[in-house]
């Protein structure tokens, strides 16, 4: 088996070296191992090219492309160089346990249609357009899962044979949702997304998440990343022709707009302001990069 992967990172030349020595202090390494980088300036590819690693290789994208399109290059490029299964990782999420990689791998031998493996992952409710959080207990009954999708950050790994067939998350999303675009296209195409429960149930531990209950709406930090997942969101239910979830989508967000001024004048300007942005943007056919994230 080739095992290679990729890295996607920006304008972190301190953090990309450190990510990039855990990645290659697992069990089971990865024999090469491509960093897409995204930023303007030079800083990351000094700070590459100083680690001296033949297993590096370095793409600067020359702008930034955001994660779903920093992610396309990254299939693009393993499955060129016949990697039979690809890491896909972000530049300050590295496994946290030093066997990751091997316990994943493992499951392709107990399930000949996975397409991916991941860590951590969700199921996604297509009518609704919402994520559905995975019950603890029933981690606890099972040795690996199969779900929708792999969440963000978490060790993901993608067949070269799904690389090799054009599937890609979508550029023009920019940044929000891109692993979940990605995982349904993968479906679609008869593969399945598996998760191992091992690994799921001991992320849950470390955040003291076992019996986490989703609230109904929850005050938002960066209403910024609220703009991208409703636009995103939309724009994955066309090219999924889930009209469904597009009508639920519209209710759904709609009412959040106003629900937000329950937190005051100011979040509830902002939010309203940044959902109907969404919505307006949609409608345009205006996608990628459009607004700040910080």
């Amino acid at each position: 088996m080739r095992f290679g992967g990729f890295i996607i990172t920006y304008n972190r030349p301190t953090i990309i070296v450190e990510t990039i020595q855990k990645v290659f202090s697992q069990s089971l390494a990865p024999e090469l191992l491509w960093i897409i980088d995204n930023s303007e300036d030079f800083a990351t590819n000094h700070s590459v090219t100083s680690l001296r690693d033949p297993r590096i290789k370095y793409f600067k994208m020359g702008y930034n492309a955001g994660p779903s399109g920093a992610a396309a290059k990254g299939l693009e490029l393993c499955s060129k160089d016949g990697v039979e299964w690809i890491y896909w990782g972000d530049d300050n999420d590295p496994p946290v346990e030093f066997d990751c990689f091997e316990r994943l791998l493992a499951i392709r031998n107990e399930n000949p249609f996975c397409g991916v493996l991941g860590s951590v992952g969700q199921f996604f409710d297509r009518n609704k357009g919402v994520v559905k959080r995975v019950q603890t207990r029933l981690l606890e009954k099972k040795k690996f899962l199969v779900l929708d999708f792999v969440a963000g950050g978490k060790s993901m790994i993608v067949s070269g044979e799904v690389a090799r067939k054009g599937i890609s998350p979508d550029p023009n999303l920019f940044f929000g949702f891109e692993e979940l675009d990605f995982c349904l296209k993968v479906k679609r195409q008869g593969y399945e997304i598996v998760v191992d429960c091992g690994l799921f149930l001991e992320a849950r531990k470390r955040s003291n998440r076992l019996d986490f209950v989703r609230p109904l709406y929850k005050k938002k930090v960066n209403l910024t990343r609220e703009y991208y997942s409703l636009r995103n969101l939309l724009m994955i239910s066309d090219s999924l022709t889930l009209n469904k979830m597009k009508r639920q989508l519209y209710k759904k967000w709609i009412a959040k707009s106003i629900y937000g001024f329950r937190f005051g004048i100011f979040y509830g300007a902002r939010n309203f302001y940044l959902i109907w942005l969404a919505f307006f943007h949609y409608w345009k056919g205006i996608s990628g990069k459009t607004i700040d994230l910080n």
